[in-house]
């Protein structure tokens, strides 16, 4: 009965979760770069089963799901032409890596005060480091090369990382362990912005699942509530 009462209880605050998730997604939808929050649930503690008449373990049960957290998709948005060529948006899964460990996938690139090429605020960090311009005009190639006066000044890195290691830092920006970061083959088009990775259909659909999962869950503590107070009185008799 406890199980039943601890699944139900995890059930109906990961239905929360995901009901808060679906409403910040459609907030961020018209966000450049922006990509979708999912909930998780992973497998709680485990524990050994024995036999009653043999102390041979049998093998192990989960005692319950674990609590709700959510996830990254790192799935991509649509790209959208803007004709200016200082917008940067990534060409499939990956983002661009940044100062710090950021990462995004679309935003307008900026120079700083010491020539230093900055997206969404941070410094573009490239294979060999920060790519510096100056103050001179430069052209992103599709395959992250920066040229600077027919020079190439840096590189830009496209990375991949796993969807579960992904947390948010803010608006389409976004930050990974560096051991979990690996060079991605996706390239990148200058003069593009990356649409929000949220479809609204999509977003609605879960909520309704949501709802619906929500009250399946609530059906079920009201039962096991029932049940146990029926073997409460079996036992009094």
């Amino acid at each position: 009965m406890l199980r039943i009462l601890r699944a139900a209880a995890s059930a109906m605050s990961a239905e929360q979760m995901r009901a808060e998730l679906v409403a910040h997604n459609l907030a961020n939808s018209e966000t450049d770069g922006f990509h979708r929050l999912l909930v998780t649930v992973r497998p709680g503690e485990t524990q050994r089963v024995f036999r009653r008449d043999n102390p041979a373990p049998l093998g192990s049960l989960a005692s319950g799901p674990g609590p709700a957290q959510a996830a990254v998709d790192v799935r991509s948005g649509a790209l959208v032409p803007t004709g200016d060529p200082r917008d940067l948006a990534v060409e499939g899964r990956g983002f661009v890596l940044l100062e710090g460990g950021r990462l995004a996938s679309s935003g307008r690139l900026e120079v700083d005060a010491e020539g230093y090429l900055t997206l969404r605020g941070a410094r573009v960090q490239g294979a060999a480091g920060p790519v510096r311009v100056g103050g001179q005009q430069f052209r992103v190639r599709p395959d992250g090369a920066v040229e600077v006066a027919g020079q190439v000044a840096g590189r830009l890195r496209v990375v991949d990382v796993p969807p579960q290691v992904v947390s948010v830092v803010g608006p389409g920006v976004y930050a990974a362990p560096a051991g979990q970061l690996r060079d991605g083959g996706a390239g990148v088009r200058a003069g593009f912005r990356q649409q929000g990775a949220v479809n609204p259909v999509e977003e609605l659909v879960q909520l309704v699942a949501g709802l619906r999962a929500y009250e399946a869950a609530a059906r079920c503590v009201q039962v096991a509530d029932e049940t146990a107070a029926r073997l409460a009185e079996v036992a009094r008799l």
